[in-house]
C-alpha cells in the first residue's frame, strides 16, 4: 500500500521548505521592525465562535465535526475569531494600541486552484484598541515592507483601497435594502452582469452601477488614510478602487487589497477595519484593524517573477578524517566549528578522499577540513577552498 499528502495539502521537502522559511522569515523581520508581537493559537477551535464571526454558511466552508467529548469543533480558516476572543478575555489588561502578529497553519475545506489550496500558512497583523488612522496606513506599510524584502517592487505589486463607510453610505442613499447582496456582487465583479438585476432589481442595480462607475474624490478619514500611505512612502503603491469593499460582513472602515501588476494571480493580502467584531465575540466596544497574507499567492508570485531564493547549501565545510583511527578527532573538529557558528559536519565513517571531495560538493560545502594524524599531533588541519583550489595547514586555535 502506498499513501501520498491529502488533496490540497503539502509535504515540504528541504527545498520547498527553505521557500517557506525565507517567506516565513521575512514576515516576521517585517512585523517586528514595526513593534507588533507574536502570537498564536489552537489550531481547533468552538465551532459556535467560528459561526459567531463568518456565520453558519462557514461550516460548508471548513473541516468542521463533532470530537470525541461530543464538543463541535472546526479547523481554524483563518485566526481572527482567536484573535477576537483572545483580545475578548484580557480586554481590560491590555495596553492600548496592542499590536500583534501571527503566521499561523489555516484549513478550509474549498475547491483548489492556482494560489488556493486546502492549507496555507497565513501571516496576520492586527492593531486592536485604536481608531487612528495612522493605524490603517501603518498596517499596509508593513504589508509593503515585507514584500520589498522580498525582492517586489512597486513595478509588481500595487494596493488597491476603498472605504467601506462610503459604500454603505451609497447604497444608502440609492435606497438598496440588501446591502449584502449589493457588496458580494461589487466584490465579486458581477455588478455588471444579469446577476446584479436577479440580486437587487433592474432600477436599483442600474443605480448602483451609475455611481460605481462615477468619478469619486475621497473624504474624510479615507482622505486621511491616503495622506498617510503617502508619509509612508506608498504613493506608487496606493490606488482608489471602488470594486474594493471586502464582502465580509464584519469590516466597518477602510479596506484594502494587494495584486500582483500582471493580474495573474488573486489578492496577495487583504484586510481593513473591523470595529466590531471584539464586542461581537464577548468583548467591550473595541476598534481593530488588521489583514492577512498567504504563503501560496507568495509563492506563486516569486516563482513567476523569478525571485524565487536559492537553495541554501545544506552545510559550509566537510571534516574528512584520514583514516579510521582519526574520526574522534573528526567529530572534535566539527564541535568547534559549530560552536563557532559554521555549519559543518563529518561523515559517519572513514571513506576514500576522491569519494569524500565528491560528498563535500553534492552537500554544497565551500571547503573542506582534512584531519589526518600528522597534523593533528601539532593540533592542525589542512583546509581546502573547494571553488579556488586553495590548501593551507591551519591551526586548530584558529580554525573558524
Amino acid at each position: 500500500m502506498s499513501f501520498k499528502a491529502l488533496p490540497g495539502f503539502r509535504d515540504f521537502y528541504p527545498a520547498e521548505m527553505a521557500i517557506r522559511r525565507h517567506v516565513e522569515g521575512t514576515w516576521h523581520a517585517a512585523a517586528r521592525a514595526a513593534g507588533f508581537e507574536e502570537i498564536d493559537g489552537p489550531p481547533l477551535e468552538s465551532l459556535d465562535l467560528l459561526k459567531a464571526k463568518s456565520g453558519d454558511a462557514i461550516v460548508d466552508e471548513i473541516y468542521a465535526f463533532v470530537d470525541k467529548g461530543g464538543r463541535d469543533v472546526g479547523l481554524r480558516p483563518e485566526l481572527t475569531p482567536t484573535l477576537g476572543r483572545m483580545v475578548a478575555s484580557r480586554a481590560a489588561a491590555l495596553k492600548k494600541p496592542t499590536k500583534w502578529y501571527s503566521v499561523p497553519q489555516l484549513f478550509r475545506y474549498q475547491r483548489q486552484q492556482r494560489g488556493r489550496l486546502r492549507e496555507h500558512i497565513q501571516w496576520n497583523v492586527d492593531v486592536i484598541g485604536s481608531a487612528e488612522v495612522a493605524a490603517e496606513a501603518e498596517v499596509v506599510a508593513v504589508a509593503i515592507d515585507a514584500l520589498s524584502r522580498l525582492g517586489l517592487t512597486h513595478e509588481d505589486i500595487y494596493v488597491r483601497a476603498f472605504d467601506r463607510q462610503a459604500a454603505e453610505s451609497a447604497l444608502d442613499n440609492l435606497g438598496i435594502e440588501n446591502k449584502t447582496g449589493a457588496l458580494q456582487l461589487i466584490d465579486r465583479g458581477k455588478l455588471d452582469t444579469d446577476a446584479a438585476d436577479e440580486v437587487l432589481g433592474a432600477k436599483p442595480a442600474a443605480a448602483l452601477r451609475e455611481w460605481f462607475h462615477a468619478d469619486y474624490t475621497p473624504e474624510g478619514s479615507f482622505a486621511e488614510f491616503l495622506e498617510a500611505c503617502n508619509s509612508y512612502g506608498l504613493s506608487e503603491y496606493v490606488t482608489v478602487d471602488k470594486s474594493i469593499v471586502r464582502g465580509l460582513a464584519y469590516y466597518t472602515g477602510t479596506v484594502f487589497e494587494i495584486f500582483d501588476r500582471g493580474h495573474k494571480l488573486r489578492a496577495v493580502a487583504g484586510g481593513g477595519r473591523y470595529d466590531t467584531l471584539v464586542e461581537t465575540l464577548g468583548g467591550p466596544p473595541t476598534p481593530a484593524l488588521g489583514f492577512g497574507m498567504g504563503d501560496v499567492v507568495i509563492a506563486e508570485l516569486l516563482k513567476d517573477l523569478g525571485r524565487l531564493p536559492d537553495h541554501p547549501p545544506r552545510i559550509n565545510t566537510f571534516v574528512v578524517p584520514i583514516g579510521d583511527e582519526m574520526l574522534g578527532a573528526a567529530r572534535e573538529v566539527v564541535r568547534r566549528l559549530r560552536d563557532a557558528g559554521d555549519r559543518a559536519e563529518a561523515p559517519y565513517v572513514a571513506m576514500k578522499l576522491n569519494k569524500a571531495f565528491k560528498t563535500a560538493e553534492q552537500s554544497g560545502a565551500s571547503r573542506v577540513v582534512l584531519v589526518g594524524p600528522d597534523e593533528w599531533a601539532e593540533h592542525k588541519v589542512q583546509v581546502k577552498v573547494l571553488e579556488s583550489g586553495h590548501q593551507e595547514s591551519v591551526s586548530l586555535d584558529k580554525l573558524s
